[in-house]
């Protein structure tokens, strides 16, 4: 006789704000229970709100239930967001960061699956640890991670913003994708560089730390993005899960476990470079 299934429960909350420097807030996120998504559009006036919005909207109508599901409603919003552009002039060049979360079967379990394009970010916050689980895309991130920069070089570099990849700019693109496993007492973030550029690891812990609903830790998050100085708009996506019978865990590790988390790329191509224009 199989044992019964435990019961998951999950709380979001999130909040979005067009920062203290920007016209217009250019930022779209989409939560359901099973699907989190967060995107964060380039393109100048117009184009950028177009992107992000028809991208989440887009993952969000193709409701995956499996990885490949998953990566295929990405390659989809690709395709969606890609052909508005080269049919609209005043549309041209326009693109979108997009990662997200969901739950999925794969096999005979539920599981965790991320995917992500550009430099919006996933991180864990589990046992008092803060773990980034995406990969950035862009030129300065692609520099630190082959050590001819470092970190605080990273942060004041005039490049910092040039993706090199994004949604919607080619008919295809490359998508990191990553399994975890269903653990209970997760608290995830979704969150744009707008958050990410103005709060440091130890000050977003912080916040994630408080016992508090997500949604009001997402108010808090922004907010003290815009304190910082709010050169962006910024978002984030406060995700809580918790799994009867599932103890919280008491440590994680300073990476994502490789027994726990794969990793792999979904397309050939090569990567794209250009300037946001903001």
């Amino acid at each position: 006789m199989s044992a019964p299934a435990r019961q998951m429960r999950i709380r979001w909350g999130g909040a979005s704000d067009r920062g203290l420097r920007r016209a217009e807030n250019q930022d779209a996120m989409y939560a359901d229970i099973g699907l989190f998504v967060v995107a964060d559009g380039m393109g100048g006036h117009l184009g950028g709100s177009v992107a992000s919005s028809l991208a989440v909207k887009t993952l969000a109508a193709n409701s995956p239930s499996t990885p490949s599901e998953l990566l295929a409603a990405v390659r989809h919003a690709n395709q969606v967001v890609h052909h508005r552009s080269t049919a609209h002039a005043d549309l041209t060049g326009m693109g979108t960061t997009l990662c997200a979360i969901a739950v999925v079967q794969s096999d005979d379990s539920r599981v965790w699956c991320l995917v992500n394009v550009g430099d919006s970010r996933v991180y864990r916050y589990q046992a008092g640890k803060l773990t980034q689980l995406t990969v950035d895309h862009n030129f300065v991130a692609e520099m630190v991670r082959a050590g001819d920069l470092t970190e605080e070089q990273a942060a004041e570099h005039p490049r910092r913003n040039t993706l090199t990849r994004a949604i919607g700019v080619e008919p295809q693109v490359l998508i990191d994708d990553w399994i975890l496993d269903l653990t209970g007492n997760d608290r995830f973030l979704l969150c744009t560089d707008g958050l990410t550029n103005e709060l440091d690891e130890s000050e977003i812990t912080e916040l994630l730390d408080a016992d508090h609903h997500p949604s009001e830790v997402a108010r808090a998050l922004v907010r003290q993005a815009n304190d910082r100085g709010g050169r962006d708009n910024s978002t984030a996506l406060v995700v809580d899960v918790d799994i009867e019978g599932l103890p919280a865990p008491t440590a994680v590790p300073a990476e994502p476990a490789a027994e726990a988390v794969s990793a792999r790329s979904t397309s050939r191509r090569r990567s794209w470079r250009r300037s946001r224009s903001r």
